[in-house]
């Protein structure tokens, strides 16, 4: 679910992520109108994408490398 906000009148609009997929030009217009994309329907703040977390296999593997390197 994207949500978009139009701030000099206050109107959201919801809109399922399918929808760009298949009306990219909805993207487009949303943009033109002055619509910002927001995190979501109660903070208003603008949307940033998330932050993806280094899964903990990678972590290990790190560690454990680190650990080798040592012991050499």
């Amino acid at each position: 679910m994207q949500y978009w906000l139009l701030k000099r009148t206050g109107r959201m609009e919801r809109l399922e992520d399918n929808v760009f997929e298949k009306h990219p030009e909805k993207l487009e217009s949303l943009e033109s109108q002055g619509y910002v994309r927001v995190m979501s329907e109660n903070n208003l703040e603008p949307y940033k994408k998330p932050v993806k977390k280094a899964s903990i296999k990678k972590a290990v593997k790190k560690v454990a490398k680190k650990v080798t390197k040592k012991k050499k």
